[in-house]
């Protein structure tokens, strides 16, 4: 049954100063307001394959043989299969029709959470994930000598409340979201899903310095995760901790030199340390935008900083682009205009004031803070 059972809830993506760009077809929000990603972690399998008669003669076979553990077994392996392969409805009927005939069993409850997560029926994937909780936690041996099972139904557990604390935070539950996370992590603290969300969990309360804990467990746990890496450095610059994040940020492109969030995190905090840091820290959010264009805030802090730096015509082209990103948002058309101001170009500096004084306008004609499509992107800031 231990190959059944994915090994991991993973919560990921949406990363700090990026668009969350996942195709995906709900997966909505992390605990508390960044994006978030749940995936049942399954090897890759022959899914897509699996045709519809297929999938109802094995629905028909289970149904037909409750007693039959293969059959149950196999049509677990395919439900997680298809999970993987992002075919919710078809993997909730293989969930659905196994908890028929077996109403407690913690892999179908909680593989239908996911499921039913995926196709935004949200409570009634909380009560399945509930149930998985349930049914894991009174798997737990008794008796100190079943270390290796304890450690296993452990695991599963906590696998269970941290799909739970997710589901939680997207209903608006904050507090439980953070408690139920937490449980995770005194079930099992070497569980990587369970130290990664209490991180993000507790930045979204206002503790980046116990979200900074809890990434740095992650990381110890799993050290080549670059988006654990990556949450442990914005965390740590939430903190205070400048020269912790910087140093942080660098050994995560150590890892992974290709990150544009990397960059952009680092090229990011060292435009904000300005004096000498600022043309380093340009040269880093370069390379971020040579790795992913569609990088807002790398866009408009590299803007930012070349017209400061007195580089004008340089910026206009990423200042440009942030305002295709993030066409609500007047800051780009602000910094276009001192940018052409300094060019000498008054007409084209003019312009953009008056973008900006729409932008205003319209803002204020919403009663809204922000408008469409700018939202996301200062949400996605946070872990």
């Amino acid at each position: 049954m231990r190959n059944i059972w994915p090994r991991s809830v993973k919560v990921a993506e949406g990363l700090r100063r990026s668009p969350a760009r996942s195709r995906t077809p709900i997966l909505l929000a992390l605990i508390l307001f960044s994006p978030l990603f749940i995936n049942a972690q399954t090897p890759p399998s022959d899914s897509n394959q699996i045709s519809t008669q297929q999938l109802a003669t094995l629905i028909e076979q289970v149904r037909a043989r409750p007693a039959d553990q293969a059959k149950v077994v196999a049509a677990l392996k395919v439900g997680y299969e298809l999970l993987a392969a992002s075919r919710y409805r078809e993997a909730r009927a293989i969930f659905e029709a196994v908890l028929e005939v077996a109403p407690r069993d913690e892999r179908a409850l909680y593989g239908g959470a996911l499921a039913l997560f995926n196709l935004r029926e949200i409570k009634r994937a909380e009560q399945l994930a509930r149930a998985a909780f349930e049914s894991a936690n009174a798997a737990l041996p008794d008796t100190a000598g079943q270390k290796e099972a304890s450690v296993e139904a452990r695991r599963r557990a906590a696998d269970a409340l941290v799909l739970l604390g997710v589901i939680l935070a997207v209903e608006g539950d904050a507090a439980a979201a953070l408690k139920t996370v937490e449980q995770a992590v005194a079930l099992a603290p070497d569980n990587f899903d369970a130290q990664f969300a209490l991180g993000r969990a507790r930045y979204g309360a206002g503790d980046p310095a116990g979200a900074a804990k809890s990434f740095r467990a992650a990381v110890a746990l799993r050290p080549e995760d670059s988006k654990a890496r990556f949450f442990l450095a914005t965390a740590l610059e939430g903190a205070g901790e400048t020269e912790g994040a910087l140093a942080a940020y660098r050994e995560l492109l150590t890892l992974r030199p290709d990150s544009a969030d990397g960059h952009l995190g680092l090229g990011a905090l060292l435009v904000k340390l300005g004096g000498d840091r600022t043309l380093e820290g340009t040269k880093e959010l370069m390379r971020a935008v040579s790795l992913n264009g569609d990088l807002y805030e790398a866009r408009i802090t590299l803007g930012r900083a070349l017209v400061r730096l007195g580089r004008a015509e340089e910026a206009v082209e990423h200042l440009v682009r942030a305002a295709a990103l993030a066409p609500g948002n007047p800051e780009p058309h602000y910094q276009l205009a001192l940018a052409y101001r300094r060019l000498g170009k008054p007409v084209l500096a003019e312009r953009e004031n008056e973008i900006v004084k729409e932008i205003h306008a319209a803002r204020r004609g919403n009663n809204s803070e922000t408008t469409p499509g700018t939202q996301s992107r200062d949400q996605n800031r946070k872990p």
